[in-house]
């Protein structure tokens, strides 16, 4: 008998043995490595190209930082996955090659001549490092021919520090080209800051959308235009300049690269010489083109300085001769209730980059309201400007908004002035403080309580006759009818192959860092809330919940969150969807919390209240952003 289990017990090893060997794989996967490649490396200033870095060992690493190649533009092209998988199996053994990889693509864009150096980059994928070998650019300096001429071009050649400058920038031309690309310099300088003029779209002339690189961009404007007697078509476009700094300022030399006709060739049969009388038919000419890079001239701005004298205390940067109106509503609130106060500036032809003077520093406004430290950005309105701020009276003996100061410099004159609005009528009236005997109540009732019940039965009611126990006979046949063997040989590769594919859905789904915010914002927003309902004070609540929807927006729309305000978010809402009874809510919302922190003592709200609130309006926003 003991013999025989012994055999038995062998025989099982043997088969799970063979069994495991059967099912077994080797899987092989490269090392993590980063290579850096360059679609060129002998080209002239100005002339874009690809740049590439190929991640091997990793289908999700962080995207590389590129901020320290200072003698470039960069512009981020993409990056893709670029993975493969095939499994063989040679004698029963399952071999797995595993390739990981992922591509960044960059266009690059020299801003200088000489040998040019891309530095090695760091490229990281969970917690491992590796690095580039360095890449060396050999650039040259465009050379100007009689076919294609770029000419820049200044309104005035002296301005003072924050007054408008147009620069207009005219490329001549003089052959066919295809696939342009204008590279300025002047768009990295932060000497200054920059905006767009109004392009008449109904002109009926030619326009083309050109990008410019970092954000920028213009209207281009087909034309006709002559140099030295020759006739060229033309494409002209400008830009607003607005200097920063004073003294000699340099423009250096643009450059637009393009694709010029040089010739034409034949294309060959397809047939070769088998078929001569259709080769007429089949060797139509098709263009031949070449790279060429067409410099421009340089410029230089003089800059003056504002004069000292006369300037006022609160002057906040305003060149040019301004307007200002307000208008304020409800013109009836109580104290801490909100105002919706809108100031518009006009005068000056360009109001992009214009911001509206601090309005804490308004002595006569901040003496009897409650003004919020952060302020809405301005929405240009044809020729005006537009800003909406919230305010609140402090005291119920607030008769009116008083004057708003706007100091200017007026290049005409070149005096100070001051523009002021008229004020604003409003009718405040007092708020009764709610104490805490109005929040007292009593509850009654009486704990709940259950009864344990005893089990009748008791623990023999589990037993079972001796007849349900049978011979079981173990043999080769047995086994492979057992569930117990069938999970030692089936399991061991199934669990591989499924963890294998949930490490490769969780790196796919984590490999956008935006996404994987969108994806926790919700989540985090209502444990936020929840905490907002036990701070230890009321103020810290409001702030709690404010920056909760804050942070939550700013997540799901891929914004910058740390100040956003209803402003900012009500348009990218209403496109996603978002009603406008929801949008009313979530502007309510934000409206309360800031009546919350700024209010002071002139009224109590409830917490829970306003909690439950933001939660059933985070899971409508929710359910439209998801």
């Amino acid at each position: 008998g003991r013999g025989k289990g012994l055999v038995m017990k062998k025989s099982v090893f043997t088969i799970i043995l063979i069994g495991t060997l059967l099912f077994s794989h080797v899987s092989w996967a490269e090392p993590f490595k980063a290579v850096a490649a360059a679609e060129k490396t002998d080209l002239s200033v100005g002339e874009p190209f690809i740049f590439q870095i190929q991640v091997s060992g990793s289908d999700s690493p962080e995207k590389p930082d590129l901020s320290h190649l200072t003698d470039f533009n960069v512009v981020f092209q993409g990056g893709q996955q670029n993975s493969s998988r095939s499994v063989t199996i040679i004698n029963g053994r399952v071999v797995q090659e595993v390739h990981e990889g992922y591509v960044y693509s960059y266009q690059l864009t020299p801003k200088r001549k000489g040998r040019l150096e891309i530095p090695s980059i760091t490229v990281t994928a969970n917690g491992r490092s590796t690095q580039t070998e360095s890449v060396v650019i050999n650039v040259h300096k465009p050379v100007e021919t009689e076919d294609f001429k770029l000419r820049l071009k200044l309104s005035k050649n002296q301005r003072y520090v924050g007054e408008p400058v147009i620069l207009t920038v005219t490329w001549y031309i003089g052959k066919d080209v295809k696939d342009f690309n204008f590279a300025l310099p002047i768009l990295d300088d932060n000497s200054f800051k920059f905006a767009n003029p109004e392009v008449d779209k109904q002109s009926g002339k030619k326009l083309y959308h050109i990008p410019l690189g970092n954000g920028q961009e213009a209207i281009g404007e087909q034309g006709r235009g002559q140099i030295d007697g020759k006739e060229y078509t033309t494409i002209t476009f400008k830009k607003v300049l607005f200097p920063m700094k004073t003294g000699d300022i340099t423009i250096e030399p643009a450059t637009v690269t393009c694709s010029v006709l040089a010739g034409y060739q034949k294309q060959r049969s397809p047939f070769g010489d088998s078929f001569p009388d259709f080769n007429d038919f089949f060797n139509d000419r098709i263009g031949v083109y070449r790279t060429v890079v067409v410099p421009s001239n340089a410029l230089s701005l003089h800059v003056l300085d504002l004069p000292k004298k006369g300037r006022p205390d609160n002057f906040a940067g305003h060149i040019g001769e301004y307007k200002i109106d307000a208008s304020a509503k409800p013109t009836e609130v109580n104290v801490g209730d909100p105002i919706t106060l809108t100031i518009t500036l006009s005068g000056p032809d360009y109001l992009e980059n214009v911001t509206l003077p601090p309005l804490s520093q308004q002595p006569a406004l901040a003496k009897d309201f409650k003004i919020p430290h952060d302020q809405a950005t301005g929405e240009v309105s044809g020729k005006t400007k537009v800003f909406t701020q919230t305010i609140r009276a402090l005291r119920p003996d607030v008769k009116e908004i008083p004057p708003i100061e706007l100091p200017y410099f007026d290049t005409r004159t070149k005096t100070y002035q001051t523009a002021y609005t008229k004020p604003i009528p409003i009718t405040v009236k007092a708020t009764r403080i709610i104490t805490a005997l109005d929040a007292e109540g009593n509850t009654e009732g009486e704990p709940n309580s259950s009864e344990i019940e005893t089990w009748g039965q008791g623990i023999a009611f589990n037993y079972e006759g001796m007849d349900v126990i049978e011979n079981q006979r173990l043999g080769p046949l047995s086994w492979f009818q057992s569930p117990l063997w069938i999970s030692l040989v089936l399991v061991p590769p199934f669990m591989y192959f499924a963890i294998l594919s949930g490490l490769a859905l969780f790196r796919r789904r984590n490999a956008d860092q935006a996404k994987v915010r969108a994806r926790k914002a919700y989540g985090q927003l209502i444990k936020t809330l929840q905490e907002a309902s036990h701070a230890n004070s009321a103020d810290q609540s409001y702030i709690l919940i404010q920056n909760a929807f804050r942070h939550y927006l700013g997540d799901k729309l891929d914004m910058a969150k740390g100040a956003l305000t209803f402003n900012d978010v009500k348009d990218t809402l209403a496109k996603k969807g978002i009603d406008q009874e929801t949008l009313g809510r979530l502007n309510d919302l934000f409206e309360t919390c800031e009546a919350g922190r700024y209010a002071g003592d002139v009224g109590t709200f409830d917490i829970s209240s306003i909690t439950g609130q933001g939660i059933q309006l985070a899971k409508d926003l929710e359910k439209k952003l998801k």
